[in-house]
């Protein structure tokens, strides 16, 4: 068995981008648009998904705030 992804929602998906780039090292592996759902799903990780262990961090469109522990969403 493999961890595929782990889900954390963001309020603000250029900063979080920005942080698990710059800080973490990490690369943006993919980031996509979905304008009938209003949301935008973006992958980062230490290298392709097909190898490693990612990221997802889902941007749902307008105001939103996450508190402390309510951003996780899931492991696959």
């Amino acid at each position: 068995m493999r961890v595929l992804h782990t889900m954390i929602r963001v309020g603000d998906l250029d900063r979080s981008i920005k942080f698990y780039t710059d800080v973490l090292g990490m690369k943006l592996l993919r980031r996509k648009d979905y304008p009938d759902g209003k949301f935008t799903l973006a992958f980062v990780g230490s290298g392709p998904d097909t190898a490693h262990a990612v990221v997802e961090l889902p941007y749902n469109w307008g105001p939103g705030k996450y508190d402390l522990g309510t951003g996780f969403g899931h492991l696959a």
